[in-house]
């Protein structure tokens, strides 16, 4: 019966087009896992953002918000609340600064600098993912990282639109705030920039997408499963124990790089996290490394 009566309440909120029933979250993440969430609604605007967010904390539903899915592992269970996807996508530029919301993809922000010739995120070409998903997890390549270049962020929290400087996000390698307190909900950020010749830009961005082309694996994978331990290469690591090609179920360590695990065709995640506590296992027993995840699960 609650069913019944959120679903009614959320396609008031959302619109019935923006609210489905028994989504595979396989078919909303780039791992291709996952299975059936009980809701799966987008949302278009900031202000359908917050009165979503604020009808599901007073009623104590559960929720989880996503962004493209580019760094999820979903239980072959799916998920008993609301998936939350964010659709909007606006990008802005304003002299050396540019504001993109939370559901903007990274490519798109990217391709925007290079258009107003402001460099600075060339780094980021061909990473995939959102706005929001680079800043919950301070995505970087190529040692740069997001926060870098972002010294506000606006979040949702108790029903207010708050702007945090870098500080208060807590940044550090792979982590931020958001991944630690789930009662924010990032809808944007302000990246500044600088002003560069659009050629120069272009030459970086060739750079570093050859670069990552040659070295990173096509098919469906979370893109890097482990955080880089201080000093030293988790995928170089994962190699010298000879874990490329292992694999478990449809999930392989990649061949090309030994920090990607790829779903072959029908993985679950049960697949996936085997493979992990393995590696994890190994590692421990060699090195006496601790690794962790850069994948977040649902």
């Amino acid at each position: 019966m609650l069913d019944q009566v959120l679903k009614s309440y959320l396609e008031h909120i959302c619109g019935k087009t923006n609210v489905r029933e028994n989504v595979h979250l396989k078919t909303c993440t780039t791992f291709k896992i996952g299975g059936p969430a009980r809701f799966f609604v987008k949302a278009t605007t900031k202000t359908m953002l917050v009165k979503l967010i604020s009808a599901l904390n007073f009623i104590e539903y559960p929720y989880r918000v996503i962004g493209a899915g580019s760094n999820l592992l979903a239980s072959d269970k799916g998920y008993d609340g609301v998936i939350i996807r964010l659709d909007f996508k606006e990008i802005i530029e304003n002299q050396n600064f540019i504001y993109a919301d939370a559901g903007a993809s990274f490519t798109s922000i990217v391709k925007k600098a290079e258009e107003w010739e402001l460099g600075g995120l060339e780094w980021a070409y061909g990473i995939p993912g959102t706005i929001g998903g680079a800043i919950f997890g301070n995505a970087g390549a190529f040692g740069s990282c997001i926060s870098d270049v972002v010294p506000i962020v606006d979040v949702l929290l108790n029903g207010e639109i708050v702007s945090m400087d870098t500080v208060a996000c807590k940044f550090k390698y792979r982590e931020s705030l958001f991944q630690r307190n789930r009662k924010y909900t990032i809808l944007g950020a302000y990246f500044a920039l600088e002003r560069r010749d659009g050629d120069k830009i272009r030459a970086l961005q060739q750079q570093y997408i050859t670069k990552r082309t040659q070295t990173q694996p096509s098919g469906p994978s979370a893109g890097s499963v482990f955080r880089n331990p201080p000093g030293n290469s988790a995928g170089a690591i994962i190699d010298k124990l000879g874990f490329r090609d292992t694999q478990i179920g449809g999930a392989v360590v990649s061949p090309k790089h030994a920090n990607f695990i790829i779903n072959e065709g029908g993985a679950t995640a049960k697949d996936v996290t085997r493979l992990i506590n393995k590696i994890k296992k190994r590692v421990k027993d060699a090195y006496g490394i601790s690794l962790k995840t850069e994948i977040e699960t649902i």
